[in-house]
């Protein structure tokens, strides 16, 4: 195989390949750099992955968001336009990196459009559905570990990472320190994913009461001196992939929408929302940077407790002709 004249000659799977492991492996977390890693491997490389740095022109690029984007009757990908978008960052920040390195005069990703963002609606559960959750797995092994997903908003990672000595069940209160992850089927413990996930959350009486009757059952199993609050049968951290096994079964039995796991903790936000928790407060509990993140991802929500309060101030003021 010839070698290329010129280092901006490589094809961009090189060039990805030497970009992930000399800048995004060593200044991101694990779990972003599998996470660029992976969407790499599916959605910027079988495109693009054997054109030269100098042949990426915007038009070419263009071409490429386009087809991830455009519906698959069309022969396109039809990916969402967070993953699209989310991949177009990915490369975008490599070839700024081959500018900084001299390998590229400019970078072609200035005069590439994005897809036009549509409504994001995160998917939760009614109280009634959750309700119906919790008598349906009240005698299954993670039947705990649902409910209490759903009751504290907690990231699943975080949950799984929890320890015994970050609760204070008289103060009806955890902190949370620590965030589990899979990556490269690996399990890695470290720090929340933003410096608003170390945070301190108070738990409702009913949590409180679960986790008490959780313990118990953990003593009687002899596995509480694992420390951990939501131990495998072999004192071990669960595994994300099992409890996600674990989760299918669960919804099934309660006859739920086929949502993911982390329906349970958008459940908490907008049932939070629902009980007149300002964002400012609910951002702060579920860990969010900033409450305006937090109204832009529950803003269906919002709209409908609008209303709500809107219909009750109109009975207020009107309560015989409501």
């Amino acid at each position: 195989m010839k070698e290329p004249s010129h280092a901006a000659d490589q094809p961009l799977s090189a060039y990805m390949d030497h970009w992930l492991r000399a800048h995004v492996e060593v200044n991101l977390r694990p779990t972003t750099a599998d996470s660029y890693r992976r969407l790499s491997r599916l959605h910027i490389l079988p495109h693009l992955g054997d054109l030269p740095l100098t042949e990426l022109t915007p038009q070419r690029l263009q071409a490429w968001v386009a087809d991830l984007s455009l519906p698959q009757s069309t022969g396109g990908r039809r990916l969402s336009p967070r993953t699209v978008t989310y991949a177009m960052a990915i490369l975008r920040a490599a070839l700024a990196d081959a500018v900084r390195l001299g390998l590229l005069e400019r970078n072609p990703f200035t005069r590439v459009r994005a897809p036009r963002p549509g409504p994001r609606v995160v998917a939760s559960f009614t109280l009634e559905q959750v309700r119906r959750l919790d008598a349906a797995d009240r005698d299954q092994r993670l039947g705990a570990l649902f409910t209490f997903l759903w009751q504290s908003g907690l990231r699943v990672g975080e949950a799984l990472a929890l320890r015994w000595e970050d609760l204070d069940l008289e103060g009806a209160s955890l902190r949370v320190r620590r965030n589990a992850a899979e990556v490269s089927g690996r399990l890695i413990v470290g720090p929340p994913k933003t410096v608003a996930g170390m945070r301190e959350i108070a738990l409702a009486p009913q949590t409180v009461s679960l986790l008490l009757r959780h313990l118990t059952t953990l003593k009687q199993e002899g596995l509480i001196s694992s420390g951990l609050v939501f131990p495998s049968r072999a004192g071990t951290m669960l595994s994300r992939r099992n409890v996600t096994r674990a989760w299918a079964g669960a919804r099934q039995r309660a006859g739920l929408p086929p949502y993911g796991l982390h329906a349970l903790r958008h459940t908490n936000a907008s049932l939070q929302l629902q009980a007149g928790v300002g964002i400012r407060e609910i951002a702060a509990h579920l860990g969010h940077e900033s409450p305006a993140l937090t109204a832009k991802v529950y803003a269906h929500v919002l709209e409908d407790t609008k209303r709500q309060a809107a219909r009750r101030l109109g009975e207020l003021l009107d309560p015989v002709n409501p």
